[in-house]
């Protein structure tokens, strides 16, 4: 059955494909410096590196804005953003891929009852805008060093033509391993905690994780997208918006290149913080929002007589409307996935204040003699309890919530194999599976018993007070490495 659900990750793969390759060759393929078939080739094979090389990819923010946690809730959420994305790339229109699957997930929050995490959409649409701006800025700073280049160069012109053509081919292929790395996790992320793959020997030298196979099968769909339907969102991104020439063509693409990977290498994050410097937060931002704003950056440049800001409003359109329209189908989808189709879509959790729960706050230095409106109920959904918790500002919203994880009831059962089966003991280190081996086939009630278990263990204890950032990483992927435990050994009770 899971093969089936995948299809709509596959989908939306396909949906990517088709749009974001535009962002990436649709300046050089305009302005006829390269063919389409040649750019969708190089497009499909870095893109294809960029995924299983990298495919991790910064998936963390979004895991937090909604954690979709049922097999049938990631299907009807990945369908709907696809669906969203589809309608409006007919148009002929760049639309976002992290926009859209963000309001994909925001309908799945509203349809479970979850809370949607509100400082993580902040992060993430600042990002947003962060990258449009940062690309505007730079696109306009190498249009002037690249007219200068082109102005005081003794090259002859058909010279200048060649080192064009190349070095449009060379960008190209790193704007596309890049664009892997940081966005095929939101084709097929969702899916990780329950890849159905097994981990695969390669004879005697490496090993393909069931992951890496996950991220193979999402990246041969995109490959497909590109091949498919990606020709007419180039002619908007390098015809429409602003009239390119061949060094305005580069210039759009060197801006993308540097921006996707500015928020895509793991390497670079490593070395900033490796070296006490503030690392460039690793969050899925838009290509298409960044090679806009690289074109804008450029017609800018060169006076903005000549932008044409009805096709870039009608972009800019596509960008508040596809959110909202995934937003929709997400939840008119869901419940008829949960009501006619009888699947799960997400895991019917409860919160309980009780007498452990209790303990755990005054533990945490909560304030527990407002509680007596909550005591021993048994709520259904985040928002139930939560309304009651801020009813005349009875607690603040950050305690709420902290009392809500606390109340939540989920039930983990230690499954080592299941960890190993789905490929996700990779993620671990040795130190961490063997303090898992010896909790094997044990129970936990909540969330928190495990996490207090584990931390018995040096290998899952958090540094109490971080000092570098360095040490803000280590907690930060403990904390990740916590949420994937919770969701590969949740087991309800019968």
């Amino acid at each position: 059955m899971i093969y089936v659900f995948l299809i709509s990750g596959l989908f939306i793969g396909w949906s990517m494909g088709a749009n974001d390759t535009g962002n990436i060759f649709g300046a050089a393929v305009s302005t006829r410096m390269m063919s389409f078939r040649k750019a969708a080739l190089i497009a499909a094979i870095f893109y294809f590196l960029g995924a299983l090389l990298e495919g991790s990819g910064p998936t963390g923010t979004l895991g937090r804005l909604g954690s979709v946690d049922a097999l049938g809730g990631a299907f009807t959420v990945a369908l709907a953003a696809a669906l969203a994305i589809l309608v409006i790339v007919r148009l002929g229109i760049p639309v976002s891929i992290s926009q859209t699957i963000v309001g994909a997930l925001i309908g799945w929050n509203y349809f479970s009852g979850r809370l949607t995490d509100f400082n993580s959409l902040l992060t993430i649409a600042s990002s947003w805008v962060t990258a449009f701006v940062v690309s505007a800025g730079i696109a306009a700073l190498l249009f002037y060093i690249v007219r200068g280049w082109i102005n005081n160069s003794r090259r002859h012109l058909l010279e200048q033509d060649m080192i064009i053509r190349t070095a449009l081919v060379v960008f190209g292929a790193l704007g596309a391993y890049f664009l892997g790395a940081n966005t095929i996790a939101n084709v097929v992320g969702v899916f990780v905690p329950v890849t159905p793959f097994q981990d695969l020997a390669v004879g005697s030298l490496f090993v393909i994780t069931g992951v890496q196979q996950l991220y193979v099968i999402g990246a041969l769909s995109v490959v497909l997208g590109i091949y498919t339907f990606s020709h007419r969102v180039m002619g908007t991104v390098g015809k429409d918006i602003f009239q390119l020439s061949p060094a305005t063509a580069l210039v759009a693409l060197l801006t993308e290149t540097i921006v996707l990977f500015l928020f895509s290498s793991r390497a670079l994050h490593d070395l900033l913080v490796a070296i006490g410097l503030p690392p460039i937060p690793l969050v899925p931002i838009s290509s298409t929002q960044v090679i806009v704003g690289a074109v804008i950056g450029i017609g800018l440049a060169k006076g903005g007589k000549n932008i044409r800001y009805n096709v870039l409003g009608k972009v800019s359109l596509a960008w508040v409307a596809a959110p909202a329209m995934a937003f929709l189908f997400s939840f008119v989808a869901l419940f008829i996935t949960q009501n006619v189709f009888e699947l799960e879509v997400y895991h019917p959790l409860t919160y309980t204040v009780d007498k452990n729960a209790v303990q755990e706050m005054r533990r945490r230095g909560i304030d527990t003699n407002k509680l007596g409106f909550v005591n021993l109920r048994t709520f259904k959904t985040e928002t139930e309890i939560f309304n009651e918790l801020t009813f005349e500002e009875a607690y603040k919203p950050e305690t709420a919530k902290e009392i809500i994880d606390i109340s939540e009831n989920h039930p983990l059962l230690i499954n080592l194999e299941l960890l190993q089966k789905r490929g996700l003991g990779q993620r671990l280190n040795d130190a961490q599976l063997e303090a898992l081996r010896r909790l094997e086939g044990r129970e936990f009630k909540r969330k928190w018993n495990l996490a207090q278990t584990l931390a018995k263990d040096p290998a899952w204890q958090a540094i109490k007070e971080p000092q570098t950032q360095a040490e803000e990483t280590y907690n930060a992927d403990l904390r990740d490495d916590l949420e994937l435990l919770y969701k590969v050994f949740y087991h309800p009770q019968d």
